[in-house]
């Protein structure tokens, strides 16, 4: 598995460049003859294709976004042994010159041994490929993420793509979420609606940004998919109104008597 986040350890891995462009290890020549390992930042193809142990770029929205489309996500199929939902995978393509993929979140119908602990998601052994695709993009990496993973994904036959962009253009925060669909081999773009949202019809959501953050709705029903740490702050409401409820019932009777 592709590691995302960049542990520092030295002052040299906090720099901006090894933060923004991702890094690896690389086995350097020191003037003395001996060799140290250093971290180096990626380059645009490792970045489009990674492999085991490299570290991709990240962010607090990259990482929130990612983990919400996980989460959510995983919450929709949990009863499904069928279907698979992952972040941070290698994909192994089956097809002949194609680089692996380490897409933030996929998701593949049909597959089996859904429990299984896997360090690749390896497409000629899984019998199926991912059919939806959620990218966050990376700023250093913005041409790869909204261009070259286009004719890439749509080359593997990802049925529908993804993209969540946020950037700062002319001093303001510009939110802005794209979708593909592959038809007869070829993606065409996905109109949003009236809010902005991507209807995907491969996993039944419209999906969209409000105020910064990833929003996932039942594309039939309309309702609001929430994330774990929403249902939990559901709850906590919830009980809290019970709470109050209660207390405030308990004065009444204090003070009246029995409800009639």
């Amino acid at each position: 598995m592709v590691r995302s986040p960049s542990p520092p350890s030295t002052a040299s891995d906090r720099t901006p460049e090894l933060a923004e462009c991702g890094w690896r290890f690389a086995s350097i020549t020191q003037p003395d003859g001996t060799i140290a390992q250093q971290r180096v930042p990626l380059t645009s193809e490792e970045f489009l294709h990674p492999q085991e142990c490299f570290h991709l770029p990240n962010s607090t929205f990259h990482d929130d976004v990612a983990g919400q489309a996980k989460d959510i996500l995983t919450r929709r199929y949990a009863n499904d042994p069928t279907t698979g939902v992952f972040r941070d995978l290698l994909i192994e393509w089956d097809i002949a010159g194609q680089g692996d993929h380490c897409p933030d979140t996929f998701v593949a119908f049909g597959i089996t041994n859904k429990e299984q602990n896997r360090s690749k998601f390896i497409v000629a052994d899984e019998g199926v490929r991912p059919a939806f695709v959620l990218e966050v993009v990376s700023p250093r990496y913005r041409k790869e993420d909204r261009e070259a993973k286009v004719i890439e994904y749509a080359r593997t036959r990802v049925q529908e793509y993804v993209i969540i962009d946020r950037r700062t253009q002319r001093g303001q925060v510009v939110e802005e979420v794209l979708g593909y669909r592959l038809v007869e081999g070829l993606y065409q773009p996905i109109a949003p609606d009236e809010e902005g949202r991507i209807r995907c019809d491969t996993v039944g959501l419209l999906i969209g940004l409000q105020e910064g953050g990833l929003v996932m709705d039942d594309a039939s029903t309309g309702e609001r998919l929430l994330s774990s740490l929403e249902l939990e702050a559901a709850k906590a409401s919830a009980e809290q109104q019970a709470a109050e409820m209660a207390a405030l019932l308990e004065r009444y009777r204090e003070r009246f008597g029995e409800l009639p």
